[in-house]
């Protein structure tokens, strides 16, 4: 309360002084950051936009006119006023700082590094820009130095909630969920209603299966910050979790209207309407899926519900996946992801499908296969599979640099206990990341492993797809094979970490997602040995039933 007087007396100090001189700039000055303390971000804007009219060629109405574009979303308008801030003085290392955290949101991860660690260099030892190149480093999927940054920056700033904060973050990224949470209580000592450590903690709470607590974190965060997308996106994915896809999917569409606005502040819509349900007869509808090929395969089922309402379909998207995905039996059209769309009545992303629909867990379609494999292809990796075994093709690791991954993918010597099974043939099914664990197998481990033309083409999965049809069985972690196996209708073990994505739900041995996939759940938080335990034990009854 003294310090909003504070501010208000100060405030009323430069309005007079104004009033006095129209051209008082450091009234004009002092006025943004104040009206900035606020949060009267228009206000402050025509402050700084003010002193830049008086006079332009000073560096730091620039710089604050940049930071409170942030505060608006205008992070394109953001990056043009901190340019004109370094260009007048360009060791001007807050300006870097900002700057850096503008660049981060067009996903521009290595540009903010670079000028992140600019502001250090000009500011050896400031907390926030430290905290500023930890917050880069963490971008990066560089987490121990992400880590150093954030401790150097709170021993000098011990009351600095932010990069405590942003510690918690980089831990739980580590998979330290405990210490993370430490470090949001903290923040939240020092910043009571801190919204975004509230729904960190909850985020970390989850992970250990603290539900309701994660719940009641979500929901504070949503209190103390009304239209705060994360927190109702983590909201929604709990509640997704827990099979509740009502209150899931209110969530998620609370959380896509904020994004779609601050997008907009951004210029990065193209003008086509989002599609939010309207009838589509006679309509052409955009679909994309921005989060990978697994969740592509995933929901490409939804399809045919789009056309039978009388949609005209285009997937824009990576051209990788686009032969695999022409191998549905439904007629769409194609369009790269660096072709500009026009012409469409309605865009939509793949995934809200089933939340525009209102499809609950009973309504998920499930008829598989919705994919299949080209013959000539089956034919040629057939010869991998021995008649008389039982192949198990296997994949264990995702993409590491998405922070998605983190504890989803599984050491490759945990398929031990399936390898020693008498009878059992494993064939790699893993690409990129993470082959190199063939080179190094615990002894007496064997897994064979396809040629180098094994899907070295530009088309995704299509050889992997040929082989799933002569394989017995599908053992994955949480990646696209795991999809890819489910859309194809083959036999898939999917073994899963501890608190898993929503889509799997909880405790269910099977999914409403794929018919023929069975889940194998870790008992405790990292026990990858008691889920190959339970595959190998069921792999031996299962191999019992066919003979």
């Amino acid at each position: 309360m003294n310090q909003a007087h504070d501010i208000a007396q100060r405030l009323a100090q430069c309005e007079a002084a104004i009033r006095h001189d129209p051209r008082d700039l450091v009234a004009w000055h002092d006025r943004g950051g104040l009206l900035f303390a606020l949060e009267r971000w228009p206000d402050a804007l025509a402050s700084y936009e003010r002193v830049i009219a008086l006079d332009p060629r000073l560096p730091e109405p620039h710089d604050n006119r940049g930071l409170v574009l942030q505060r608006l979303g205008r992070h394109a308008d953001a990056i043009q006023a901190h340019d004109a801030a370094i260009a007048r003085n360009p060791r001007f290392g807050i300006a870097y700082v900002r700057r850096a955290m503008a660049l981060r949101e067009f996903g521009r991860f290595e540009d903010a590094h670079a000028d992140a660690g600019r502001g250090v260099s000009l500011m050896p030892g400031v907390p926030i820009a430290l905290n500023a190149r930890g917050i880069t480093w963490n971008d990066l999927g560089r987490l121990d130095e992400a880590v150093a940054d954030f401790r150097q920056a709170v021993a000098a700033a011990p009351q600095f909630a932010e990069a405590i904060n942003n510690l918690g973050n980089a831990l739980h990224d580590l998979g330290s969920f405990e210490e993370a949470i430490a470090c949001f209580d903290e923040a939240l000592r020092l910043r009571p209603g801190y919204p975004d450590a509230l729904s960190n903690r909850g985020l970390s709470r989850q992970e250990l299966g603290q539900l309701d607590a994660a719940m009641a974190d979500f929901d504070a965060a949503l209190a103390a910050r009304p239209g705060f997308a994360e927190a109702a996106k983590r909201r929604g994915a709990l509640h997704l979790l827990r099979g509740d896809y009502a209150a899931g999917w209110r969530d998620y569409e609370a959380s896509l209207q904020a994004l779609d606005a601050r997008q907009r502040a951004n210029g990065a819509v193209n003008g086509i309407p989002q599609w939010r349900g309207e009838p589509l007869a006679c309509k052409s509808l955009l679909l994309s899926e921005p989060n990978g090929f697994g969740d592509a395969l995933q929901y490409w089922r939804f399809i045919p519900c789009l056309q039978a309402m009388g949609a005209e379909i285009t997937f824009q998207g990576r051209p990788a996946l686009f032969e695999l995905l022409r191998s549905s039996p439904w007629p769409v059209r194609f369009l790269p992801a660096d072709e500009e769309p026009h012409g469409f009545d309605f865009h939509c992303q793949l995934w809200s499908v089933p939340r525009l629909l209102g499809m609950g867990v009973g309504d998920i379609p499930a008829d598989v296969p919705y994919l299949s494999a080209d013959p000539a292809r089956v034919a040629r990796w057939a010869g991998l599979c021995e008649p008389v075994a039982l192949n198990v093709g296997i994949c264990w690791q995702g993409r590491p640099e998405r922070k998605i991954d983190a504890g989803r993918s599984i050491p490759l010597a945990a398929f031990a206990p399936l390898a020693d099974m008498p009878g059992v043939r494993l064939i790699s099914l893993q690409r990129g990341h993470g082959i190199e664990q063939l080179r190094s197998l615990p002894a007496g481990m064997q897994v064979l492993e396809p040629d180098p033309r094994f899907d070295a083409g530009a088309h995704a999965f299509l050889d992997t797809a040929a082989l799933m049809q002569s394989l017995d069985l599908v053992v994955t972690s949480d990646t696209a094979v795991a999809h890819l196996a489910g859309a194809l209708g083959r036999p898939v073990w999917l073994a899963l970490k501890w608190m898993p994505e929503w889509r799997w739900m909880l405790k269910r041995m099977d999914s409403p997602w794929y018919p023929t996939m069975r889940l194998f759940r870790q008992p405790s938080r990292g026990d990858w040995g008691g889920v190959f335990t339970a595959i190998r034990d069921e792999a031996a009854a299962w191999a019992v039933s066919r003979t």
